[in-house]
């Protein structure tokens, strides 16, 4: 929503503000000639401010927010003067002003520390992170995140207004880094409140989560068997919906663009293009928008595009695609403009599907790259953190020993405690536990060697952890065994063991060693002891390798 937005973590799209609470009003036009600044106007003003800085009117709020600075002395009103600075730096990066805005939120972080605004500097330190993350500074971005992380450890009172703006910008800041499971943590802390969260706030949490939804519904067609994610697209619309329902105009006016947008996107991935095509066309003036509509008008393009292209005309979808790459080149991450480039390079080369194209081998590693990247980023991250709170060696070697050093996968470890959490929920929360076991992995160890059947291991892992959903646990459970914790009930947790076994199926190496998967599905709706969860779903997937494997059971 607005003009900020990324992939794996959609930063302030809608940004929460740095302080207070209440509903805001739809933006209007600018007003700082007409009033006279004071700490008590500027804290007033802020949310106001914040809104309006991501909804159109970016350059009218830098220019209040200078004239107000003045009137609260840092000295004096350090609350007020930190409000006014962070809604400053934030206009600035709107209009891609990145490099000023960098020093602006280094000053508001000294501010914070100074006066003792420990939410403040948490969310400062949020938004420092995306700035750095766009100058290419990923190093100090992830050592802003950890700091900010560090700090956010002290802030408890979940129902205080300043703690869940700040705990909700540092999901984002978590996202963008790649520390999903960092990003879940916290999340799973703000669910506990959210029927407390101020209007603008919950209506911004399910915009970026709605987005980041649908840009992984988008990039399962990506990569083989590039079929889109109707579960992840579905749920992109369920959340929009959700968004649009609770802002019911009174916030941001982008909303419900942004809800005609994924609903007719979904249809233009998985349903009727015709129709996908009508409702795209029918919205005005889309591209138009400024750039607070950009994630929008990326969807926007990627839906016209797809509908195009599957109504056989291509070339159309090229040329409006294109043209929609232009028009966000400055206000959107280069993930979310990847996504869009795919589809226009798609509708220019449909033979780059094809899967024994040169393409399909560029994605795949470049899929691995990036899987190993983040990997490498979360490693760095949670070391920082656990040093920045005074931890020993110990504790920093006892994390890096849940990892599985082949895969980069949680290893048996980690994968029994996250089973153990899981079984001890409580009643009526359904919770799968998947059972992998690879089918005719003894058989390339055996023809191709132990390295041979590391790639392939490599490979699966990789494949395993893209398929599945950002918060499900993915573990090696040992030898060419793999777990899959995810909160899901019998039906969709069958679907995702279809989607696994599609994923496997079509892994480059995987292919070429004819190695598929047998699949035991086991769910509870009630606290379980561990071993027998385990049991139902070893006794189901052995049943589906006596059934011939390449298949999923329940048991």
């Amino acid at each position: 929503m607005g003009p900020i937005s990324s992939s794996d973590a959609h930063h302030a799209r809608h940004a929460p503000p740095m302080f207070g609470t209440g509903l805001v009003p739809l933006a209007g036009a600018g007003r700082g000639a007409h009033v006279r600044w004071s700490p008590d106007a500027v804290l007033e003003a802020r949310q106001d401010w914040v809104v309006r800085a991501q909804d159109g009117f970016a350059e009218d709020v830098l220019a209040e927010v200078e004239q107000a600075l003045p009137a609260v002395t840092p000295e004096q009103a350090p609350r007020a003067h930190a409000a006014a600075l962070y809604v400053q730096a934030l206009c600035l990066m709107t209009l891609g002003e990145t490099s000023i805005a960098v020093m602006v939120a280094r000053e508001l972080i000294a501010l914070c520390r100074r006066a003792g605004l420990v939410a403040g500097a948490v969310q400062a330190r949020a938004l420092l992170v995306e700035l750095l993350r766009r100058e290419g500074q990923l190093e100090q971005a992830v050592e802003q995140l950890a700091h900010a992380a560090a700090a956010a450890g002290a802030l408890d009172d979940l129902r205080d207004p300043e703690v869940q703006v700040a705990l909700a910008a540092l999901i984002v800041a978590h996202r963008m880094i790649g520390v999903r499971e960092g990003a879940h943590e916290i999340q799973r802390r703000l669910d506990t409140v959210e029927q407390h969260l101020p209007r603008h706030q919950l209506v911004s949490r399910l915009s970026n989560l709605a987005f980041e939804q649908a840009e992984r519904g988008v990039r399962a067609a990506h990569r083989p068997p590039f079929g889109p994610g109707r579960e992840q697209l579905d749920e992109a619309v369920a959340t929009i919906t959700r968004a649009a329902a609770a802002d019911a105009g009174f916030t941001y006016r982008v909303v419900d663009l942004e809800c005609q947008v994924l609903t007719a996107l979904a249809e233009a991935m998985t349903g009727d293009p015709a129709r996908a095509l009508a409702s795209l066309t029918g919205i005005p003036g889309v591209l138009e928008r400024g750039p607070e509509a950009a994630s929008a008008q990326v969807f926007w393009a990627i839906g016209v595009v797809r509908s195009l292209s599957r109504l056989g005309r291509a070339a159309e979808g090229a040329a409006v695609g294109a043209r929609a790459l232009a028009v966000v080149r400055d206000h959107v991450v280069d993930s979310e403009r990847q996504v869009l480039a795919y589809e226009v390079a798609l509708a220019e080369h449909p033979s780059i599907a094809d899967p024994g194209s040169g393409t399909v081998e560029y994605l795949t590693l470049a899929g691995r790259r990036e899987d190993e990247t983040s990997t490498l980023l979360d490693a760095l991250f949670r070391a920082r953190v656990d040093l920045l709170r005074g931890a020993d060696e110990r504790r920093v070697l006892a994390r890096a020993a849940r990892l599985d050093p082949l895969t980069n996968l949680v290893n048996r470890r980690g994968g029994a405690d996250a089973i153990s959490e899981a079984a001890s929920m409580t009643v009526g929360e359904p919770v799968a536990l998947l059972l992998i076991d690879l089918d005719g992995f003894k058989e390339v160890n055996d023809t191709q060697g132990h390295l041979a059947g590391d790639v392939v291991l490599r490979e699966v892992s990789t494949a395993l952890r893209t398929a599945a959903r950002l918060e499900d646990v993915v573990a090696r459970w040992g030898g060419d065994e793999f777990v899959v914790i995810a909160a899901l009930n019998e039906t969709r947790a069958v679907a995702l063991a279809d989607r696994l076994l599609e994923t496997i199926r079509n892994c480059p190496q995987s292919s070429a060693s004819r190695v598929s998967a047998s699949i035991g599905v086991a769910v509870r709706t009630a606290p379980i002891e561990d071993q027998e969860w385990l049991r139902r779903a070893d006794e189901a997937m052995y049943a589906a390798k006596r059934a011939g494997g390449d298949s999923a059971m329940v048991g």
